[in-house]
């Protein structure tokens, strides 16, 4: 059942991996159902290009499993998402990866700070969600606390990237595309200029340029 859910799932999961966000088996994604009540998300430490879609588990909002292929597992970091779903109603998936140059902000507990327009595509905040140990429902709170009310993309310190997405997952791992290269040319700024050498533009202004843009 399920399987057209779970093969967006899956299919959001391989093209985010083609964009070199994880590597096999790392990161996590899912979507949710909302008239349902259901959870779809990748198994962990699978090879996302031999699996198929019905690997993905099918959870309720406990993290009961409703459907799961024989030998997979949800993903380890299954409280996240479930935390996210259950504080942030509007939320309809999530994408959690390691992405390169994000991951280098992370692990010196960085935020991403918006130098390029492109920062638009991910509301131009990217904070810095303080360390919590993998799996726990500490690094799960540290996440929603940080996303707050209205954030959509969060630096998990020492650990790597979340985004969230009001629409799905396809846009979900847009976004995360969007701050990873935001990243890769803050990173190059920095070996360039020096990190006390980087100027933004205010937040204020590209909120300013979001309303006008209707960016969502």
């Amino acid at each position: 059942m399920y399987e057209e859910i779970r093969k967006r799932v899956l299919v959001a999961a391989q093209n985010a991996e083609k964009a070199n966000l994880c590597k096999s088996g790392g990161g996590n994604f899912s979507m949710i159902d909302r008239d349902k009540g259901l959870i779809f998300i990748t198994p962990h430490d699978t090879d996302r290009f031999t699996m198929s879609c019905r690997d993905v588990v099918v959870m309720d909002m406990d993290g009961n499993i409703v459907e799961i292929s024989d030998g997979v597992s949800p993903s380890s970091e299954k409280l996240i998402h479930l935390e996210i779903y259950k504080k942030r109603p509007d939320v309809m998936a999530v994408c959690h990866n390691h992405a390169p140059y994000t991951s280098v902000f992370a692990a010196l507990s960085m935020e991403i700070k918006p130098v390029l327009t492109e920062a638009m595509m991910f509301n131009c905040r990217c904070p810095l969600a303080p360390y919590g140990k993998p799996s726990t429902m500490e690094l799960a709170e540290n996440v929603v606390k940080t996303l707050g009310d209205k954030g959509v993309a969060a630096v998990m310190e020492r650990h790597g990237l979340i985004t969230v997405s009001q629409k799905d997952i396809e846009d979900a791992v847009r976004k995360s595309v969007y701050v990873e290269e935001t990243a890769k040319a803050y990173y190059r700024m920095a070996n360039l200029v020096g990190l006390e050498n980087i100027h933004c533009m205010p937040v204020e202004e590209y909120d300013k340029l979001i309303d006008m843009l209707k960016i969502k």
